[in-house]
């Protein structure tokens, strides 16, 4: 009786198929590994750090400014990108407007972490 389930499990018995070479195996392993280090980094510089440094002037405390900056919003104006960097703007993108049209926001800071995160995830 033993004898007939031992014949139907060799019937049963998967074998492993690899449709990718050890190249590709090293490659999405480092991969993630890496992005969860990135991850990993940005989540402690994000939640246990300083996030990010605004310019501020001392009218304001640091700790408030940089808060504030951090959960609102930061913009570029298009038109900047294309003027003189040092003689018509600071930097690219960086300009006195008053049109609240021409504004393009940037919504980013919170979320890096969590989509690096997501990423790795999918690639697991």
């Amino acid at each position: 009786m033993l004898e007939i389930f031992r014949e139907l499990r060799g019937l049963l018995r998967v074998s492993h198929v690899h449709i990718d070479s050890w190249v590709f195996r090293l490659h999405y392993s480092v991969t993630t590994t890496c992005m969860f280090a990135f991850s990993l980094i940005v989540s402690a510089k994000q939640y246990v750090g300083n996030p990010i440094d605004c310019i501020h002037s001392k009218d304001i405390p640091e700790e408030v400014l940089n808060t504030y900056c951090w959960i609102h919003s930061t913009y570029t104006i298009p038109s900047a990108f294309w003027k003189r960097i040092g003689f018509d703007v600071a930097h690219p993108g960086v300009d006195k407007t008053l049109d609240p049209e021409e504004r393009r926001y940037h919504k980013y800071y919170q979320w890096v972490c969590f989509c690096l995160f997501f990423q790795v995830r999918t690639h697991v």
